[in-house]
């Protein structure tokens, strides 16, 4: 004799809640990790920017003359009296300058870029020991640019200049 063939016609309450659950973990799990990629992501970018931003103006800067000619004492470091942004002729105008959002040398804003902020310091600083500052006149100048967004420092660049590069000619003056 046979045996009779039971065939199901739905499924359990208890198989719908164990499913449901199942479900349920594998998609906490999965925005879990979806949510630190997605910030990771950001920041990579955010980091990005921020390097280029600081090596365009770390650049910029490096063309420009030590110190103004015949107007500057070798320990004097800022602004002349009627300089802006657009007529900075040597690098330690750059000295405390700041922009927010970035603005190119033509005096332009990025306001794309709104949230952002470069700053510019510079010093004397010794022969022997770069990272160490010097209060007057040494031949050699540390101008350090850094970029942030939001108040978060993402990017500083340091670059050297040296007063010979003018008198052997590697800056041509205007």
């Amino acid at each position: 004799m046979k045996k009779p063939i039971i065939t199901r016609r739905g499924i359990s309450m208890a198989e719908t809640i164990l499913s449901t659950i199942i479900v349920g973990f594998v998609l906490v799990s999965t925005l879990q990790i979806v949510g630190p990629m997605v910030r990771s992501t950001t920041v990579h970018a955010d980091k990005l920017i921020a390097t280029n931003l600081a090596n365009e103006l770390t650049e910029e800067i490096g063309t420009l003359l030590w110190t103004t000619p015949d107007t500057d004492s070798p320990n004097s470091i800022g602004l002349e009296l009627t300089e802006t942004r657009t007529t900075f002729d040597d690098i330690d105008d750059f000295d405390n300058w700041s922009s927010t959002p970035p603005m190119v040398s033509t005096g332009q804003l990025n306001t794309r870029l709104s949230q952002w902020t470069r700053s510019v310091n510079v010093d004397h600083v010794l022969l022997a020991d770069a990272t160490t500052v010097s209060g007057t006149y040494t031949g050699l100048k540390r101008v350090t640019v850094t970029v942030s967004k939001n108040g978060t420092k993402l990017a500083q660049v340091s670059s050297l200049h040296s007063q010979s590069a003018d008198t052997l000619g590697f800056i041509v003056q205007p």
